[in-house]
């Protein structure tokens, strides 16, 4: 399937931004603050604040090791619901 006929940028976004809400719910249910995920996902504090407040999505290297760290949590959590 061709990237143009998948989605537009608007959808891809949208996407997004409910990924950033679903990895904030994920990072606060299972780190006690931004400073814990902050230290087992080894980014800086701010890039933690921003995933806690969910303003911000990770990048593939924290949501690969979610999964493998914390996979049932992860799994429950992160996928996207039909």
């Amino acid at each position: 399937m061709s990237p143009r006929k998948f989605s537009s940028k608007s959808q891809a976004l949208t996407y997004r931004q409910h990924f950033a809400a679903r990895w904030s719910e994920f990072i606060r249910d299972n780190f006690e603050s931004p400073e814990h995920a902050a230290v087992v996902f080894g980014v800086d504090g701010s890039t933690a604040k921003k995933w806690f407040l969910g303003s911000h999505a990770p990048s593939g290297f924290a949501v690969g090791y979610a999964y493998e760290h914390f996979g049932q949590q992860a799994l429950d959590q992160l996928k996207a619901t039909s």
